[in-house]
């Protein structure tokens, strides 16, 4: 299985996104494209849509508590 199908397979759960840089996100996976991932990131009291490119992306972690 790809990337890409796993991913796919955790749309609509809560999942953290590990990037490259060390920093990490986390939301609900909402799509999955070609070369990127789209989430819904809380930011303070707003819920922003993110757009990850998969290169950025280190590991992907589904969090089934949250």
């Amino acid at each position: 299985m790809s990337f890409r199908e796993k991913a796919k397979c955790l749309i609509g759960r809560s999942v953290e996104v590990q990037l490259g840089s060390g920093s990490s996100l986390r939301g609900r996976l909402t799509s999955v494209g070609s070369d990127f991932v789209v989430m819904h990131v809380r930011r303070g009291r707003r819920i922003r849509r993110v757009i990850v490119r998969l290169a950025e992306i280190a590991f992907l972690f589904a969090l089934f508590g949250i």
